[in-house]
């Protein structure tokens, strides 16, 4: 008898084992539609370039993958290569060699995954044609909140943490039930300001300072300071020109910002986010010639294609 109870608590034991909850610091792999956002929006056009890019040169949509694993670039990649089959192609490095460069999750009830941050890659993945909901990716696990008693703790655990963005496209508070349950278009909507804060990388902001902790949603606390900044019906942002003196508009008020200064109501100041005190125009100008093409091409293109849901 007390050998069959032995037997049975270590088959216990082992399937505990075998479901444990991932810890922080883990690298695990998810299909893309297992990863519940921690955001309603995103930018559109950072992913229409993005998508744009891919259209025109399918090899670099490896090196996004490779990279987002934290496997460096792609590095073999035959004609006959698929994102879904692993073994068709190779990256530089293992899975989570550069953990600086993968996409981030939090551990939630029932040992769901929020994602924190990754929802403008994994929504260029998830609509690119090769790729899609079922894709496979590695993420980051950063903190374990699966033993919150209900979901209204979890979530306010995760705004303590700062580690969910409760703001609609213009900047209104939303609750945790109005987050969408998946990635992609269909499901998130558009920020305008968020994206063109993305393309003023480089030239206005960058990485804060060596050793900080880079904030999450950094490029939002930006996008929400900006709309009181900025009146974007003063460009057409369906033309070439006019989405480009948008980003200049961005860039210069940006870099106007004196470094101790706090950026809106983000409790974090300029230069904890990354602000430059002057303008890259190098950057900038690199900017508006290479990626502003392919998101307005992209865009009407678009436009007449299927959402993925």
């Amino acid at each position: 008898m007390r050998v069959l109870l032995a037997l049975l608590l270590c088959a216990v034991t082992v399937q505990v084992q075998a479901f444990s909850t991932p810890q922080p610091g883990q690298v695990i792999d998810v299909a893309l539609e297992q990863l519940h956002p921690t955001q309603a929006v995103i930018g559109f056009d950072q992913v229409y370039y993005k998508l744009g890019v891919f259209a025109e040169s399918p090899r670099k949509v490896f090196d996004e993958y490779c990279e987002t694993n934290g496997q460096g670039g792609a590095d073999k990649v035959p004609k006959d290569a698929s994102l879904h089959q692993f073994a068709s192609f190779t990256c530089q490095d293992p899975v989570g060699t550069h953990p600086a460069d993968m996409k981030t999750v939090v551990v939630g009830p029932a040992g769901q995954l929020y994602l924190t941050d990754g929802h403008h890659s994994f929504s260029t993945l998830w609509e690119q044609p090769s790729a899609g909901p079922t894709l496979k990716m590695w993420v980051r696990v950063t903190d374990d909140f699966s033993d919150s008693p209900d979901m209204a703790t979890f979530w306010t655990r995760m705004e303590h943490a700062r580690k969910v963005w409760l703001k609609d496209s213009h900047g209104q508070a939303i609750t945790p039930a109005q987050l969408p349950a998946h990635l992609g278009f269909k499901s998130l909507t558009d920020d305008t300001f968020r994206s063109l804060v993305y393309f003023t990388r480089k030239a206005s902001y960058g990485k804060p300072n060596s050793g900080a902790v880079v904030p999450e949603f950094l490029e939002f606390y930006w996008g929400n300071w900006l709309r009181s900044q900025i009146d974007l019906g003063r460009f057409d942002l369906n033309k070439q020109d006019g989405y480009q003196a948008a980003i200049k508009a961005v860039a210069q008020r940006m870099v106007s910002l004196a470094p101790d200064a706090q950026v809106g109501e983000s409790g974090f100041s300029a230069s904890q986010l990354g602000g430059f005190t002057t303008l890259n125009r190098k950057e900038l100008n690199k900017t508006l010639k290479n990626k502003v093409p392919y998101v307005i091409e992209y865009r009407n293109v678009s436009q007449q294609l299927p959402r993925r849901g």
